[in-house]
């Protein structure tokens, strides 16, 4: 007879079939589960631009309502929208939305009409600098790059993927998110 030890012995360890199926077990699960954890990451990436859009609009509508309440008709230039510091003002189109920030310039009407316009905007909506903003084509690692498209428009497309982006009009103050992965 086995005594007990011997016994305990021999089922130690595991088989070479139990080891085969665990590992075909394993096999099919990965091949399932990750095509669900790789568009994780796509689905971040909207979530993230769907999220900066948000928050951009939020920043135009404010500085909308400011326009509104202190001017309410025309150009504004250097208005102080998110404080008094010189960084936090704002100059207006004609139509009363965000166009420029530059502080020192002395325009009439201000438009939006070039790249730098894009990114100042940008940059005075999101005082803290984040997310981050630069010209499209530099070599600048930042977390959108901006692109000045027809008069009073740029788009702001995501650097993780360009087919993720932004867009503001400031003729109407509308604020797109193209947040088509595949397109």
């Amino acid at each position: 007879m086995f005594s007990p030890a011997q016994s305990s012995k021999r089922h130690s360890g595991f088989t070479l079939i139990e080891l085969v199926v665990v590992i075909i077990i394993l096999g099919i699960l990965a091949v399932v589960a990750a095509p669900k954890f790789l568009s994780l990451s796509e689905d971040a990436q909207v979530s993230h631009v769907k999220a900066t859009g948000g928050a951009f609009k939020s920043g135009i509508d404010l500085a909308r309502a400011v326009w509104a309440v202190k001017v309410g008709d025309g150009p504004a230039e250097n208005l102080p929208v998110f404080g008094d510091s010189d960084d936090s003002h704002v100059d207006f189109n004609a139509n009363g939305w965000p166009a420029q920030h530059y502080y020192t310039d002395d325009e009439e009407a201000p438009q939006l009409d070039n790249v730098d316009d894009c990114i100042s905007v940008w940059q005075v909506l999101f005082q803290n600098n984040e997310p981050t903003v630069s010209e499209s084509g530099s070599a600048d690692e930042t977390d959108y790059k901006a692109r000045y498209v027809a008069l009073g428009v740029c788009t702001y497309d995501y650097s993780d993927n360009t087919n993720l982006s932004i867009t503001y009009d400031s003729n109407d103050g509308s604020v797109v998110v193209d947040s088509d992965p595949s397109s």
